[in-house]
């Protein structure tokens, strides 16, 4: 029995997709569509991800530097932004996808939907973690020499430091949001890349 006609002879049917699963060459079907995990996730990093924001937005009322303030205001926008594309891909993902299109096509269509989600916050992180990376640079010296800003960096030898800082952490937040992000969904689209392969032999 050819998985793609089977799936297509079902379609508009509840009772035949649910027969056609009950069947041995499908028994495993639904396990092995990782999409209910990758929902799961998505949700659980979503509710992270305002969580932290709130944090931000309690940490402006406690610092005076409006050079803090500024990169704390772009990391809550980049978390909203982050959270808003999240909710609309959680929404866009249907964990008991339709049999009305190809099954190849549906699973793509999610597997595509999470490479493109992911490489828009890669690219944007690239422009925030320096800004936030900057910030609370900005923060931990002008609390810890007591000095004002303008004259904490008016320093060569800060700035210097400044410098290696931001070649150190940007690259650690850059590899770490890539580490977290395949702890998360590395190896339920790996799962959803690998059924894909199998529909197209």
């Amino acid at each position: 029995m050819n998985i793609e006609n089977t799936w297509q002879q079902s379609a508009g049917s509840d009772d035949a997709l649910n027969n056609m699963l009950q069947t041995n060459e499908f028994s495993n079907l639904h396990s092995k569509l990782p999409l209910a995990k990758l929902k799961k996730n998505l949700l659980i990093g979503l509710l992270l991800a305002i969580l932290i924001t709130a944090i931000y937005v309690v940490l402006i009322f406690f610092i005076s530097i409006w050079q803090v303030h500024l990169a704390i205001a772009i990391a809550i926008l980049f978390n909203i932004w982050v959270g808003l594309d999240t909710w609309k891909l959680y929404t866009n993902i249907n964990a008991n996808i339709s049999a009305i299109n190809s099954l190849k096509d549906e699973l793509q269509k999610n597997y595509s939907g999470f490479q493109k989600w992911w490489r828009i916050q890669e690219r944007l992180g690239l422009f925030v973690y320096p800004i936030a990376a900057t910030g609370g640079f900005i923060l931990g010296g002008v609390e810890g020499s007591g000095k004002p800003v303008e004259v904490f960096l008016y320093n060569p030898k800060i700035l210097l430091v400044l410098g290696v800082t931001l070649l150190i952490l940007v690259p650690l937040c850059y590899y770490g949001a890539r580490w977290m992000f395949n702890y998360a969904y590395g190896k339920h689209l790996k799962k959803l890349k690998q059924l894909m392969d199998e529909l197209s032999n």
